[in-house]
């Protein structure tokens, strides 16, 4: 028979711990805490060590409000009110933890009293569970129906704004022809036209985003659609004599998706010169992969990774690349990755992106893969 683990406690009894029970929390998803009436840690489980970042050999023995991942003293508050039966019993509440890398994590606490046969306290356990996935699930739904009002009305906006642009470009073009080729006016009149033309590009990407889009899905060979359009981008490379680089990851086995070739097409683009944009000044190398990838639940799908060696992102920027009219470029619009994202969407693949500012930029797509 399996010998029970046991704590001594000065001001309190022992609390013994079986080990089976031990082992059997190590296979617990969330992460549990013991700590004994004296309020030192006698328990952290696997789980915790996973989500916290910290070694149980670090941490074990060491006072509840000594340890480092609580951002303030609010836990050791509501422990000792639970210790005191000031607080009842099974006691949940959000918190933000502070990972070992120093990023917060947001969790909920469930702590539990630990009592003898005598009804007396002789410990406390804490159930964290890690809120991370369903917190950028609610933001993600969240900010969907913001754009979603957000698209609504700029649709309309959209509308109204088209016709009148349309009168100023057609009487700035009547106004051109009119004018001798060497008036000085005329060049004004070119600014004019080329505002126009600029603000029209604005509002049909704005048309394009709001719209609800039908891909017509077709299997496609995915390297050999990658290389026509990296065949465009290599003649702009060669035009401007851009130091950069183009260079190819793709898979030995053929790998096909059933993807809106024309909508494909504008994503890729819109990467792609984002990329440039981002080497222009320093150049590098501009890397397209291709590969399978295989989910837990048995599901396939075909990883494209577009990464380049450019300027990079922090990541408040990050946070913010999908959504409309945001843009660091002076010249940029900020639909250019809202559209992306929107087109893969449809066609029921995701979009992800991880950058690390001065050090380049990975952007990857996932799409469902053709057997």
């Amino acid at each position: 028979m399996t010998a029970p683990r046991t704590v001594e406690s000065v001001s309190g009894p022992a609390w013994s711990v079986d080990n089976c029970v031990s082992v059997a929390l190590e296979k617990v998803e969330h992460a549990i805490l013991a700590v004994d009436c004296q309020r030192r840690l006698i328990l952290f489980n696997e789980s915790a060590e996973r989500i916290t970042g910290f070694s149980r050999q670090d941490l074990l023995g060491l006072q509840y409000d000594e340890l480092p991942f609580f951002i303030d003293s609010s836990s050791a508050a509501v422990l000792e009110a639970l210790f005191q039966d000031r607080v009842e019993s099974g006691w949940r509440a959000e918190k933000t933890l502070l990972s070992r890398d120093r990023l917060p994590l947001p969790v909920e606490s469930r702590l539990e009293t630990v009592r003898d046969s005598g009804r007396r306290i002789i410990g406390a356990v804490e159930i964290i569970t890690d809120l991370s996935s369903i917190k950028q699930l609610r933001d993600e739904v969240s900010r969907s129906r913001t754009l979603s009002a957000l698209g609504e009305m700029a649709a309309n906006v959209a509308h109204e704004i088209r016709n009148p642009l349309g009168g100023i470009g057609g009487f700035a073009a009547l106004l051109e022809r009119d004018l001798d080729v060497d008036d000085p006016r005329r060049n004004l009149v070119k600014k004019i036209i080329e505002g126009v033309a600029s603000l029209d590009r604005i509002v049909s990407n704005l048309l394009i985003y709001t719209r609800p889009v039908k891909p017509s899905l077709r299997r496609i060979d995915l390297a050999g659609f990658v290389d026509e359009v990296l065949a465009f981008l290599e003649v702009e490379i060669e035009n401007q004599a851009l130091p950069i680089k183009v260079r190819r990851e793709y898979s030995a086995e053929r790998l096909e998706a059933e993807i809106d070739p024309s909508l494909m097409q504008q994503v890729l683009l819109n990467i792609l010169q984002n990329s440039l944009h981002a080497m222009r000044e320093r150049g590098g190398q501009l890397t397209i992969g291709l590969s399978r990838e295989n989910s837990g639940d048995g599901a396939r799908s075909v990883r494209m990774v577009v990464s380049d060696e450019g300027v990079g992102m922090s990541e408040d920027v990050q946070k913010k690349i999908f959504n409309p009219f945001f843009t660091t470029r002076e010249d940029g619009t900020g639909l250019g990755l809202a559209i992306a994202k929107k087109m893969i969407h449809e066609q029921l693949g995701t979009i992800a992106v991880r950058s690390q500012l001065g050090a380049g930029t990975e952007i990857t797509i996932l799409l469902p893969h053709c057997r």
